[in-house]
């Protein structure tokens, strides 16, 4: 994986909200099969956007 810098967080989080988008169209339209591997996306995303924000306070 490439090393992320905090350039890279606007786009992270783009990423999240095109994930969460997804997630409440497949609520609508009842296919929930990958609800939960986005979730878990969202949650790995978010975990990366606060590593960079943790090496930046260093």
């Amino acid at each position: 994986m490439k090393t992320l810098k905090k350039e890279d967080i606007p786009k992270l989080g783009k990423k999240i909200n095109q994930l969460k988008k997804r997630i409440s169209r497949t609520n609508i339209s009842g296919r929930m099969e990958k609800v939960e591997f986005r979730k878990m996306r969202i949650k790995k995303i978010k975990n990366q956007i606060n590593d960079i924000l943790k090496k930046k306070k260093e």
